[in-house]
């Protein structure tokens, strides 16, 4: 039978010293492994303070920058709306454009479709040699609509007011100048009358 000494571990056969030595390393260990709190770093802490005073005290200067970008906003809305305006006034100013040119092009359109039933009728005049044959009604040059109180016939043609014939000889666009008997012989022309059977 062995002996045993009370400092001896029954299963190890270690003694306590040693198991304590062996403790203590694995404990050691563990410490180098575990992070060990280090010890603040006063220089930079000291820094990091400063820099953010530094930054702390740009603020101080925040009420002068906020009101520079404030003007610079202010004027830069003022010429935006001034653009605005002169874009506004602009587009108005081609916009009346388009609109007189519509005007025109719609003038004009009477103007070629007046004509076109003008030569129409005239054509259809042509032919007309008794007093007693009808007359193809002819257009207003300007407005392309048919003028009012055309004469039916040709002897309502020569029957004509010295009025009536100025007024038709404007409305188709002819000059109105001469002696009576010259504007109406004229008008007859106009309508498309060429001869006459007398």
């Amino acid at each position: 039978m062995q002996r045993r000494t009370l400092n001896t571990h029954p299963a190890t056969g270690k003694t306590l010293t040693a198991r304590i030595f062996v403790l203590l390393g694995d404990t050691l260990t563990h410490m180098e492994h575990d992070a060990v709190p280090q010890p603040p770093d006063f220089p930079f802490a000291a820094n990091g303070l400063r820099q953010a005073a530094d930054q702390l005290e740009r603020c101080a200067h925040l009420p002068a920058v906020m009101q520079a970008l404030m003007e610079r906003f202010d004027r830069l809305e003022h010429n935006m709306r001034r653009e605005f305006v002169g874009l506004g006034e602009r587009i108005d100013g081609l916009d009346q454009r388009v609109g007189a040119l519509d005007h025109k092009v719609g003038t004009l359109d009477q103007k070629l479709t007046a004509a076109n039933k003008n030569t129409t009728a005239r054509t259809r005049n042509s032919v007309v040699t008794r007093r007693s044959d009808d007359l193809s009604p002819l257009y207003n040059a300007t407005t392309g609509e048919r003028i009012t109180r055309f004469p039916r016939r040709l002897r309502d043609l020569e029957n004509l007011t010295e009025d009536r014939v100025d007024a038709i000889l404007a409305a188709l666009g002819e000059p109105v100048e001469g002696e009576a008997d010259e504007r109406k012989r004229w008008l007859k022309y106009a309508v498309g009358v060429t001869t006459q059977v007398v």
